[in-house]
């Protein structure tokens, strides 16, 4: 049992005392009123969000935050008003005392079900806040007793968590300004379809908490993608993009370059060809940000092609690996998108961005997917769960 689990356990009585004195139609208005203002949230902070693309990871966790804020607020407020009118009626009539009951039992539903679906945004949390939710016997239970939480959850585990998608540090040595991304995508309409054809969304489950990533058949039944996002798994699932999903099993995991194979049995995809990258190249990465459904294609700009020194996915060991810098918006979950080139070749794979300059971007190059390719099999080896939620390039020369 960890702080956590005592944390809960305060929370669910202090949920049922507070129940039992407001009664089921106060209470129980004002939970509906929070339940269907995170429902409202999640189709509104996307939105919001998108109008500001470019901005730095802090601006738009702040944006989010208070967009989930108002707008929860607003329609629990409503709600909540509506509620506590019925309940001064209800109050001095013979119906009282199963208000209060029911009121109660609705107050420890409300706790629980937050619980189920808030838990794992907690166990992504960095530092020792998320190890003592991910440890916690709750999270235990949760993960052997109930199903994964809706995608409702989603949103709120990208606006709150520390990402797996790790934010390169800004000591890079002379990196110059990435600039903004091309406007468009510099791939014909053919070539773009058949390489998102061979996309998928990765999902791990595992370490007490679910996290979703990107990847891409590059051999039969072989999807590439980032090891990050499948550290610690005990589950792995990839979504086609016409929505079948597939389970897989990690047969490659390299530390090191922060890649991973997902080998999956009737994937039925058209792998794609690996292809070689060079500076000022013009294309896409295809991706799955925010763990959505559907695959997001962006501009890409290949500024650089470098060695980059800098730390395993578990911040323990010294690495170095070639890297491509890149011009790109992209977000969390992009972890493993393939960076295509005008003839939809993979030419590398997304597995980092810049915290601090916006549209910055970077890739694993083609010769380190390569290495991984004549590198042994061994099934299901994904390491240890992450210390923290993110891994980090150093520097580069």
């Amino acid at each position: 049992m960890t702080l956590v689990d005592l944390m809960l356990a305060l929370v669910l009585l202090a949920a049922i005392g507070s129940g039992w004195r407001a009664g089921l139609l106060a209470r129980g208005a004002m939970w509906l009123g929070f339940a269907l203002g995170l429902l409202a949230a999640a189709w509104t902070v996307p939105r919001v969000l998108d109008l500001v693309p470019d901005a730095i990871s802090t601006t738009r966790f702040v944006i989010a935050i208070g967009t989930l804020a108002a707008t929860v607020t607003l329609v629990a407020s409503v709600l909540g008003r509506f509620g506590r009118n019925l309940g001064r009626r209800v109050a001095t009539t013979a119906m009282a005392p199963a208000d209060h009951v029911l009121g109660a039992v609705t107050g420890a539903a409300a706790v629980l079900l937050g619980t189920w679906l808030l838990l794992p945004v907690a166990a992504d949390l960095p530092g020792a806040t998320g190890r003592q939710a991910a440890d916690s016997l709750t999270a235990r239970l949760l993960v052997e007793h109930l199903p994964p939480p809706p995608d409702v959850s989603d949103t709120a585990r990208q606006l709150i968590a520390g990402s797996r998608f790790p934010e390169v540090i800004a000591e890079l040595g002379p990196v110059r300004a990435a600039g903004p991304p091309p406007e468009s995508v510099a791939i014909d309409d053919a070539a773009l379809a058949r390489a998102t054809a061979a996309t998928v969304r990765v999902t791990a489950r595992g370490c007490g908490a679910r996290y979703d990533g990107s990847g891409v058949t590059i051999a039969g039944g072989l999807v590439l993608t980032n090891a990050h996002v499948v550290a610690g798994s005990e589950q792995v699932e990839v979504r086609r993009p016409d929505g079948v999903v597939r389970s897989g099993r990690v047969v490659a995991f390299d530390p090191n370059r922060d890649l991973a194979l997902v080998e999956v049995a009737d994937l039925d995809q058209r792998p794609l060809p690996l292809g070689q990258a060079s500076a000022g190249d013009e294309g896409a990465v295809i991706g799955y940000p925010g763990g959505q459904p559907d695959p997001r294609v962006a501009a890409v700009r290949i500024q650089q092609r470098r060695k980059a020194i800098g730390k395993d996915i578990h911040q323990l060991a010294e690495t170095e690996r070639q890297v491509l810098f890149l011009s790109a918006a992209l977000r969390q979950g992009d972890s493993g998108a393939p960076v295509i080139d005008h003839d939809g070749h993979v030419v590398g794979l997304v597995f980092a961005v810049s915290p601090d300059r916006p549209s910055s971007a970077y890739a694993l190059d083609r010769s380190e997917i390569d290495a991984l390719l004549v590198a042994p099999r061994v099934t299901g080896a994904t390491g240890r769960c992450l210390p923290l939620a993110e891994a980090a390039v150093g520097s580069a020369d």
